[in-house]
């Protein structure tokens, strides 16, 4: 059976073995059309899943009191399709990076409703803004992929897709084959579908720690493969663990993959470490190469520079706040001694809360003539015609007998002659 799912939470939330009821549920709701700021962020302790109806929600934290299991708590708005939004300014700096902060005034950023997701772009990877004219909404631990001229970002909410010409915007739910996730990933496979890496999810109990009275247990980090013609919405998961660990203490969450250059790398947050796991092929089995953040910050991502390098991002607490910081290496899997950071949610007049990074190379990536639903391939009859205006790259249509392909044409897309 197919299930609904929604990423995952990122909260500063003390959890209590009683903890039947949680005064703030109520604001799990479908996030409003307009909201005024953003917060998403991964913690790398600890979760909590909220289940109901086969629905899960992973609650991070970075207390270091025991979370307790949380039943029977209804969530159904949070999988629905969100409606789209008005056009946004697309990027066009060469690395983008999703995160989350708090939303302006609010009282409580441990609430969900409070988290906002925003979008920034950097030309260099160090020094990041806000994306100008980016509508930020409600939804938490966002991660950005760009394919094509579609700009992809996954969070609590959903999905969001964001046309790289127009500017226009569409959104829907995300589903997977069987099982549950948490903590998704994105990257690409050879013919262009998107490939999920996550932690599956365990109903009633965190599934990034042993359960309760347990002094071992096996975690694992599974893949998943895009549907044909779902555009990024719906997921098969892939046979077998790309990643299988015994653990004895702390927390094993957050994957992200990324290249290297040589090799896939599969990062997996340790609480506020990070440990490394490579493999030679991106639905392999990964093995573990060592730790990259010893305590320096959990909850990463990483990328590959313009000079070859990778960068690693953290997010790291600093008093009361949370920021984002970043460093550099060769390969992405040694141990990195200091970060440097790059980004502040007082920097951008966002309050005190800046976490979770997922950054993402602006570019088109690998074409995926399928991946687009077959209903997205023809516009209106009537206006499909040589010269007349499309909306998206490289899908094909009809009029009368001649066949058409929407291709750019100086600054916009246009139907041509196939």
């Amino acid at each position: 059976m197919t299930l609904q799912l929604v990423p995952s939470l990122g909260l500063h939330r003390r959890c209590h073995p009683a903890s039947h009821q949680i005064p703030w549920l109520p604001a799990l709701s479908p996030p409003l059309p307009r909201a005024n700021a953003t917060c998403r962020q991964k913690h790398s302790s600890g979760s909590v899943i909220l289940a109901t109806m086969g629905k899960f929600i992973r609650i991070r934290h970075r207390v270091r009191s025991r979370i307790s299991t949380v039943f029977g708590l209804v969530i159904a708005g949070l999988v629905m399709s969100t409606p789209a939004r008005a056009a946004v300014t697309a990027p066009t700096q060469p690395y983008l990076m999703s995160f989350h902060t708090c939303a302006s005034g609010a009282t409580d950023c441990n609430n969900p409703r409070n988290h906002i997701v925003q979008l920034a772009q950097s030309s260099d990877g160090r020094t990041w803004s806000l994306l100008g004219g980016w509508q930020s909404y409600r939804g938490s631990v966002p991660e950005v992929f760009r394919r094509g001229n579609t700009l992809y970002v996954y969070s609590t909410s959903g999905l969001m897709r964001v046309d790289m010409t127009t500017g226009a915007t569409t959104t829907s739910s995300v589903t997977l084959s069987e099982g549950t996730y948490v903590d998704p990933s994105i990257a690409q496979l050879p013919d262009g579908r998107f490939i999920l890496f996550y932690l599956p999810g365990i109903p009633g109990q965190d599934p990034a720690q042993c359960a309760y009275g347990e002094s071992s247990c096996v975690r694992q980090i599974k893949s998943a493969v895009e549907v044909a013609g779902s555009d990024g919405a719906q997921f098969t998961v892939d046979a077998g663990a790309r990643i299988s660990e015994t653990v004895t203490s702390g927390s094993f969450s957050d994957p992200d993959i990324f290249y290297n250059g040589s090799e896939w790398v599969v990062y997996v947050s340790r609480g506020p470490s990070v440990h490394a796991y490579t493999s030679s092929s991106i639905q392999g089995s990964y093995g573990f190469r060592g730790i990259v953040s010893n305590n320096l910050g959990g909850v990463p991502s990483a990328l590959q520079l313009s000079d070859g390098s990778i960068a690693t991002y953290v997010h790291s607490s600093v008093g009361s706040s949370t920021e984002i910081r970043m460093a550099t290496s060769t390969s992405g899997i040694a141990s990195i001694a200091s970060f440097q950071t790059v980004l502040t949610a007082q920097s951008i007049g966002l309050g005190t809360k800046a976490e979770s990074p997922g950054v993402a190379l602006n570019v088109s990536g690998i074409s995926c003539a399928a991946c687009t639903p077959a209903s997205s391939v023809a516009t209106k009859r009537t206006r499909r015609r040589i010269g007349g205006a499309c909306s998206k790259a490289g899908v094909t249509a009809t009029a009368g007998k001649t066949k058409l392909v929407c291709k750019k044409s100086g600054k916009r897309l246009v139907w041509a002659k196939r």
